[in-house]
């Protein structure tokens, strides 16, 4: 018989799109820090999905899209309520009907990493209130590795690097939070 018991914490993060003529970066930074606390930021060029988004969010030249993780540990049981901010944030800051940015949360563990979505699929798990978990990466061999549905972006040489150099930090917070 397996034990409950209460994973390791994690940490958060969030991909962030947004139109920069309608909000800035700093703008995006501050709302997230101002939840998450002090975090540490990444951009990367490769993302396939502005066509998709620029649909809903005006031209694709006036996307820019980074990555925020925040290092402050927390509870899993939290990953559900932050997606339910992450839409809260963005429908607050919305322009008649369009967004003007998108944030995308997800949790950076030691084992894995899932992004928080609203949308079913076969390989994503309901956690409830409409919050779906997606699988993303696995920790395996020293690093993350994506897997067959992981998004395109994810599979990056140095958006992998980047989540694995951040499951470094939250090892070694991990370590430090057990010592003291």
């Amino acid at each position: 018989m397996s034990q409950l018991d209460y994973p390791e914490r994690a940490f958060f993060f969030g991909s962030f799109l947004f139109r920069e003529d309608l909000i800035s970066e700093d703008e995006v930074k501050s709302c997230w820090e101002k939840k998450w606390g002090h975090s540490q930021y990444f951009s990367h060029p490769y993302f396939p999905m502005k066509e998709y988004y620029s649909k809903e969010m005006g031209s694709p030249n006036l996307l820019k899209r980074f990555f925020g993780v925040a290092h402050t540990l927390r509870e899993r049981d939290e990953f559900l309520e932050s997606k339910i901010w992450a839409t809260f944030e963005e429908d607050s800051r919305k322009r008649k009907t369009s967004r003007v940015v998108n944030i995308d949360i997800g949790c950076l563990s030691l084992e894995n990493l899932q992004l928080a979505t609203g949308k079913p699929f076969a390989h994503r798990i309901y956690l409830g209130k409409g919050v779906y978990s997606d699988l993303t990466y696995l920790f395996r061999n020293k690093k993350y590795e994506a897997l067959p549905w992981t998004y395109p972006d994810y599979r990056e040489k140095e958006v992998l690097n980047f989540f694995t150099e951040q499951r470094q930090t939250l090892y070694k917070k991990i370590l430090y939070s057990r010592e003291s």
